[in-house]
């Protein structure tokens, strides 16, 4: 068994049907993401932009010898908001860290999550995978592959767009024999 599989059994164990997880507010929402895929939570160091990069990255910074991407959350729930992004929490994931700006990290907690609607009924991805409640309080539960992926596709989509836009540039240039 994985050391990740360990976790959420004995997490699971502890909170009944209730799974743990890392509750933290951006603007005035309360989101959560699962306890196991949160490395850790730090002041927000200093960014780097990158150009060329699509609204979902924030910046790239430099944690532990690791340099680590972090993305935009706003624009992947689609809401424009007031946020001091005072927080950076470093996601672990399979091709290596990367992370998220929040506001406040509230606690690990057990949340009994309700599902979400399924997105691909509606035709697309919402990184929002589930609902929460926490004294008073309503948990948007948040997926962090959906989150990875909708990032890596438009970096993807982007990156896509310029060699193809160079290579017309490229082409465009050349006599008519020399054409690719």
């Amino acid at each position: 068994m994985t050391q990740v599989k360990k976790i959420r059994t004995h997490a699971n164990a502890f909170a009944g049907n209730a799974s743990t997880h890392c509750v933290f507010r951006r603007g005035p929402l309360w989101l959560a993401l699962p306890a196991v895929s949160v490395r850790e939570a730090m002041p927000r160091p200093e960014m780097v932009f990158v150009p060329g990069t699509p609204g979902t990255f924030v910046g790239l910074c430099h944690v532990r010898s690791e340099f680590v991407p972090v993305l935009n959350l706003d624009s992947m729930l689609s809401v424009n908001r007031e946020s001091a992004d005072q927080i950076l929490l470093i996601l672990d994931d399979i091709d290596g860290p990367w992370g998220v700006l929040v506001d406040e990290v509230s606690s690990l907690l057990p949340l009994e999550v309700s599902d979400a609607p399924d997105a691909e009924e509606w035709h697309s991805e919402s990184v929002v995978v589930g609902w929460a409640t926490y004294r008073n309080s309503v948990i948007q539960v948040l997926d962090q592959t959906r989150m990875r992926r909708i990032a890596e596709q438009e970096l993807s989509d982007i990156w896509q767009n310029a060699n193809t836009h160079s290579q017309s540039e490229v082409n465009s240039e050349l006599p008519e024999s020399k054409k690719l």
